[in-house]
């Protein structure tokens, strides 16, 4: 079967996303920006982002995309015209080099991706790449940057408690744990995101990313979300793999992207999540999935669940009190069923 997540068409809701984000589009006029990680799941919003604002500007703005695979890519989203707007830079973050481009907003998003992570990626891999790879990044983006976003992650927090995670909830991150590689990772890169700001002079935002619905999410991975979307497509039990009582929240991308921008656009030199308060169990989620799908298979509980390359999380949930009342006009405009609908296809 032909994975349903290369059949979207998701033009409409970026070019409501930018719309939603409040960002003064002329602030990117005669720019240039570089996306690493461009090419995942957030990195196809953030990019067709991008492209549409290139063309508001009437092509005042130019668009460089670290890719390992770009001709896999472009050949994957056609619908899309990426080659007719973007340059991409056949490289790994690791390796790149920048010869004669003076890049002025840098989106930081490269990471183990997706696959590579459920397929086992040695755990030191993880930690070189979010370091050395976001060390060299920064020093060959120079001095010309003027506004930088990186996307780290909730699992910078540690094993999460009941409550809602603030900002100032200090981390608990377990440094004998093999599992914590992608959260010290991350916290490396956010002390390197501030260490060449005061060297560099560039301002900021750090988004601490939690769980996320949408078009694009792999449907046949270590994503719960994903993984229920797919059993309902193809018509099986809906199986979940713990014992359903596993609590998280889920931001819809096209949301998560209005609030990245406005970020990348107004820097604070400060941490901010981006997710969803509104929490559900796995059992609740895995309801509503078949609910929305006029799903009438069974939903089985198998009882026994593992984290697929981090630590286990009963409880995953972002207070977003900060960036909504940083921010004037940032919310969660998309529910959950919405998003379900839209990963349906509806």
């Amino acid at each position: 079967m032909t994975p349903q997540h290369f059949k979207y068409d998701i033009a409409s809701d970026v070019e409501q996303a930018i719309e939603r984000s409040g960002v003064a589009l002329e602030g990117f006029r005669g720019k240039t920006v570089l996306l690493t990680g461009g090419t995942g799941f957030f990195g196809i919003w953030m990019l067709l982002a991008f492209v549409q604002m290139k063309q508001i500007l009437e092509g005042d703005l130019r668009i460089l995309v670290v890719s390992r695979d770009p001709e896999s890519f472009l050949k994957k989203h056609p619908q899309y015209h990426f080659d007719q707007h973007v340059e991409f830079i056949h490289s790994d973050v690791k390796n790149l080099t920048l010869a004669d481009v003076q890049v002025t907003h840098l989106v930081h998003m490269a990471t183990t991706n997706a696959g590579e992570t459920f397929a086992g990626e040695d755990q030191l891999q993880k930690l070189d790449l979010l370091y050395l790879g976001t060390r060299n990044v920064l020093e060959q983006c120079g001095a010309k940057l003027e506004k930088v976003l990186f996307t780290s992650s909730g699992v910078a927090y540690g094993r999460s408690l009941s409550e809602l995670i603030t900002e100032e909830t200090p981390s608990a991150l377990d440094t004998t744990s093999t599992g914590s590689a992608l959260g010290l990772g991350k916290l490396n890169a956010e002390y390197l995101m501030a260490y060449y700001a005061e060297k560099l002079g560039y301002s900021y935002s750090i988004a601490r990313c939690f769980s996320f619905a949408g078009q694009y999410l792999p449907l046949d991975l270590h994503y719960a979300m994903g993984n229920f979307i797919a059993n309902a497509v193809a018509k099986q039990n809906i199986l979940i793999k713990g014992d359903g009582k596993a609590v998280r929240s889920y931001l819809y991308v096209g949301d998560a992207l209005a609030w990245l921008l406005r970020l990348l656009a107004e820097p604070h030199n400060q941490i901010f999540n981006v997710g969803s308060e509104k929490s559900m169990t796995m059992h609740e989620l895995a309801k509503k999935v078949a609910h929305v799908a006029g799903h009438s298979k069974l939903i089985n509980v198998l009882g026994q669940s593992q984290e697929i390359g981090n630590f286990k999380r009963d409880t995953y949930l972002p207070s977003v009190r900060k960036i909504t009342t940083t921010y004037s006009g940032l919310r969660e405009w998309t529910t959950v069923e919405e998003s379900i609908q839209k990963m349906l296809g509806y």
